[in-house]
């Protein structure tokens, strides 16, 4: 297999993360970034001579052989730019979430598309959740009946300022930016979502949410609840933390670490209480530039490039979030038992 060519739309945060991810696995070299900031391009010109520089990340498309894009740009961005990828034949890595609505997403699943996509719910590849993924897979503790969880994270004590606070650009507040991640995970770990109902308020924000409280029922009858919040003081980091009632026992899930009480004796988790650890259940990577969640997301993609495989997180699968989280608003803003309509 020939080496992937890697090109960046945005080099935030984010995307230097996953350019440097990109071009340290074995299949994958980076080539090209495409940035609007002057600073960052006369820096990466400087600093990455062997890396080609785009203010237009159409003219890149139409300079570069690219096999794989990773946008990593504001949200609002998405859906115009993943629609021009798809035109290129391009493989494409997305920040989350897919796009600013449901009916974007919809959009760019209603295209003839080819190529092979991943979206960035990076908690579906720490080895926490996909260790309780496969708990609940093998029915270990028996079927799932009640959750309880919540998604913190200390950030907004004051009015806010950026497009993240303008919900035409960002979609809303919390909910989209910290409460995707946990829709992403409750169809990871316990299917499609039937119905939600939700209470929001804007306390330090006028024109987005600062905390939401949602309930949930799934199409196969587990019902669950739901706090998000970006403005929990002493929550440097934002932690998702669910808490799993089974048949045979407790299940409590962070990106840090796995807590179960079992009733019954089944292999690696003996009865009563067990307790296991990021560190110790999540596989090794070859680089490790900011969680080994990252690198395992990135070689994902590239693995189901190489190997035609379905990536595990897809646009499909991660329009389903979109749909639940347009669910959510619909609630909110009619006060009213939504319905979680999937598809295209």
């Amino acid at each position: 297999m020939d080496t992937l060519h890697v090109a960046v739309i945005g080099a935030g945060k984010m995307g230097l993360l996953h350019a440097g991810i990109f071009n340290s696995l074995e299949n994958s070299k980076l080539t090209a970034i495409s940035e609007k900031d002057e600073m960052i391009l006369r820096f990466g010109k400087k600093y990455l001579p062997k890396v080609h520089f785009y203010e237009d990340y159409e003219k890149m498309f139409n300079a570069e052989n690219i096999d794989i894009v990773a946008i990593t740009t504001p949200v609002f961005l998405h859906h115009s730019m993943i629609e021009k990828a798809i035109d290129h034949d391009l493989n494409i890595f997305v920040e989350k979430p897919l796009s600013i609505n449901g009916k974007e997403c919809r959009s760019i699943l209603s295209r003839n598309f080819k190529g092979k996509s991943q979206v960035g719910y990076c908690r579906r590849f720490m080895g926490t959740y996909s260790f309780v993924k496969e708990i609940l897979s093998k029915s270990l503790l028996g079927k799932v009946n009640y959750f309880d969880s919540r998604i913190f994270v200390g950030w907004v004590f004051a009015p806010g300022k950026g497009w993240q606070y303008d919900p035409k650009k960002s979609g809303g507040g919390a909910l989209i930016d910290l409460g995707s991640h946990a829709m992403d995970m409750f169809h990871y770990l316990f299917g499609d979502i039937a119905s939600v109902q939700a209470n929001a308020r804007n306390v330090f924000n006028k024109n987005v949410e600062d905390y939401v409280s949602v309930n949930l029922t799934l199409l196969n009858n587990i019902i669950g609840s739901l706090q998000i919040s970006w403005s929990i003081k002493n929550y440097r980091m934002p932690e998702l933390k669910i808490d799993i009632y089974c048949d045979y026992g407790k299940i409590t899930v962070t990106e840090k670490y796995v807590e179960i009480f079992s009733d019954i004796h089944h292999n690696s988790i003996k009865k009563g209480w067990n307790i296991f650890y990021k560190q110790d259940i999540t596989p090794e990577v070859t680089v490790n530039l900011a969680g080994p969640e990252y690198t395992l997301e990135d070689q994902n993609l590239v693995d189901a490039i190489i190997n035609d495989t379905v990536p595990m997180c897809n646009f499909h699968e991660a329009g389903k979030a979109s749909y639940a989280v347009d669910a959510v608003y619909a609630s909110i803003n009619c006060n009213s038992v939504e319905k979680v309509l999937y598809g295209v």
